[in-house]
């Protein structure tokens, strides 16, 4: 809990407690991706290499900048959804999705994976 202070012409008018929101780790989200048996899974079975490629550029991308926007978001999603449409059908199982979606959660990120693995970003 935070505590958020109302001025008024230089006076105090109301204190109030509001809760914190967590801020996405997007590092820690990179890292644990990178060791999971799941993403190395897809990565190793997608047969387009170069939207592979874009994946991980866009994903140290997200990690580079002081704050991620809407525009970013639906590209980081756009790019993923192409990795997942060009892995052929029945390499990835509901585990991988399900440790996805365990490692997005623990690290605050503002999306999650869905059953056919593509990434929603939440609120839309």
């Amino acid at each position: 809990m935070e505590i958020l202070e109302t001025y008024h012409n230089g006076q105090l008018v109301e204190v109030t407690e509001v809760e914190s929101i967590p801020l996405p780790n997007i590092s820690q989200f990179n890292t644990q991706m990178m060791l999971a048996d799941s993403y190395s899974r897809l990565i190793a079975n997608t047969v387009n290499q170069q939207w592979k490629t874009r994946l991980e550029i866009a994903a140290v991308r997200l990690e580079l900048k002081p704050e991620i926007t809407q525009a970013d978001l639906e590209t980081f999603k756009f790019i993923w959804d192409n990795v997942v449409d060009a892995v052929p059908s029945g390499i990835l199982t509901s585990v991988d999705g399900e440790e996805w979606n365990q490692i997005s959660t623990s690290n605050n990120m503002p999306f999650y994976f869905g059953d056919d693995f593509k990434m929603i970003v939440r609120g839309e």
